[in-house]
């Protein structure tokens, strides 16, 4: 089987397990935020910001090295391990301590005991990078997929019940743990390596070295994510923190379904093609083509229906979310084109501008928050997407110079999609605006179908190249063909 076959038999793993897993997270999510509302989840949120730092810095960080060296042994594995579980147990120690003072800085005592029954959640996915990243290169997705639908059937079940049984905030704090237990005893039951002692100098330098950058983008990219959260929650409150992080939550599980799959199997797909002396740029070229047919009608949709859809899921308090929904759909366009632009460069063995550039984003995206904080909580959505849109064009420049290729043919190729989903929703406010006076299930299901209809005739008139291309990836071809970088 081809790299590029395998590719797309990874993918469809991804997508099934992806789905599957956000489907009960998104029923488990609505479930539980109604039982607790708004107050509840702000609570959550703000604790949270910290967790999820600290998670994302030993999920993807030291052990990314791993999925782009080219013959890694035993010794570079151990070394990983070691280093990955000393740095967890590390931001686990700093959560502890640091919780007091992180409760004070929000005036909610609550804060930091959630913070605190969390903390150990850090070292149970550090233990696990490895066995994650082994899965990853050897593109087992089945099991990566099989892992996580079980971890958040097993978070929900707890979730729910304690939230029914009166453990209130509490009970998103159990539904976390049962999730990441279960994904490190599915993890570790999937492969046959087990950590050793045996590592030199040699590994440590190799994997530190990587890590470091990597662990610079992480804390970046989460930094970005969750800065909003921490002034929000500062100066506006639990429940604006609640409606801004529900917003957050919707559009992150919903780029997960287009994001992950790709992200995912394409970082392993790219370093085999490095490995094999291929062009990694002519198949990130096809990967964009492709990820935006699929990203920009799925959230200029979001972005017309975000309304309709709280009031068809959600009660009538959330309702408030929805101009921040509308706004923050436009980062979920960003996320699922950015990301595969960044395990390009992460397959490459070079994070380190990408890291710069995240990090200036950083930058730019407070002084855009802090400046738009006193309109209220939209502009401050609008300051956040923002700032991630006033770079992305630098992000592109630095992924064609890692790919030798022009930058131009990264950026046009989404201009047809772009185009297509401006007139898709259009035609999707028409039909929504026109069955307001009706019910919500009606308006939200005639307007998706309106949207599907006409995303689709643009498609087969203006965009059938993107069709072939789909299928010269999911048909048998000679290896060539799949790497081969024409253009659409």
């Amino acid at each position: 089987m081809t790299i590029g076959q395998t590719f797309m038999r990874s993918v469809a793993w991804m997508a099934a397990g992806n789905w599957t897993e956000q489907a009960i997270n998104f029923v488990v999510f609505v479930t539980m935020a109604n039982i607790l509302g708004p107050e509840a989840y702000g609570l959550l949120s703000m604790a949270a910001v910290f967790i999820v730092l600290s998670e994302a810095l030993v999920r993807e960080s030291v052990s990314e090295y791993l999925i782009s060296a080219h013959a890694p042994t035993d010794a570079d594995y151990n070394a990983v391990f070691w280093l990955n579980t000393a740095l967890g147990v590390l931001l686990a120690a700093v959560l502890v301590f640091g919780s007091g003072p992180i409760a004070e800085l929000y005036g909610y005592p609550r804060v930091g005991g959630l913070i605190r029954a969390l903390s150990p959640t850090v070292i149970l996915v550090a233990v696990t990078a490895v066995p994650v990243a082994i899965l990853r290169r050897e593109f087992n997705f089945r099991i990566l997929s099989i892992r996580a639908v079980a971890g958040v059937i097993a978070g929900g079940v707890v979730g729910i019940a304690m939230a029914l049984s009166g453990y209130g905030v509490w009970s998103f704090a159990g539904q976390w743990v049962a999730m990441i237990t279960t994904n490190v005893v599915i993890a570790w039951m999937a492969v046959d390596w087990r950590p050793g002692l045996s590592f030199g100098r040699g590994q440590i330098r190799g994997a530190a070295g990587f890590g470091a950058q990597v662990l610079g983008l992480r804390a970046a990219e989460l930094a970005t994510a969750q800065m909003p959260v921490v002034i929000i929650g500062s100066v506006l409150g639990p429940v604006a923190t609640g409606l801004y992080s529900v917003s957050w939550r919707l559009v992150e599980t919903l780029s997960f379904l287009i994001s992950t799959p790709l992200r995912m199997a394409s970082q392993p797909a790219f370093a085999a093609i490095r490995r094999e002396g291929g062009r990694a740029g002519d198949l990130l070229l096809d990967i964009s083509r492709l990820g935006g047919l699929a990203a920009f009608p799925f959230f200029a949709g979001l972005a017309v229906l975000a309304e309709p859809m709280l009031r068809l899921v959600f009660a009538d308090e959330w309702i408030d979310a929805a101009p921040v929904l509308s706004v923050m759909a436009f980062l979920g366009l960003y996320f699922c084109i950015a990301v595969v632009q960044q395990s390009f460069c992460l397959a490459a063995g070079k994070a380190g501008q990408i890291t710069l550039l995240t990090w200036a984003g950083v930058i730019l995206g407070a002084v855009l928050i802090l400046i738009a904080s006193r309109w209220g909580l939209v502009a401050i959505t609008v300051a956040f997407v923002g700032a991630h849109y006033l770079l992305w064009y630098f992000r592109f420049r630095i992924v064609a110079r890692l790919g030798d290729m022009p930058v131009l043919p990264l950026v046009a190729c989404h201009l047809k999609p772009a185009l297509a989903s401006a007139v898709m929703a259009a035609v999707v406010f028409a039909v929504a605006r026109w069955l307001s006076d009706g019910s919500v299930l009606v308006q939200f299901v005639a307007a998706v179908g309106a949207g599907i209809s006409v995303f689709g005739l643009f498609t087969v008139i203006f965009m059938r190249d993107r069709l072939r291309l789909l299928l010269s990836y999911i048909r048998p071809a000679p290896a060539e063909a799949l790497t081969s970088g024409e253009p659409v």
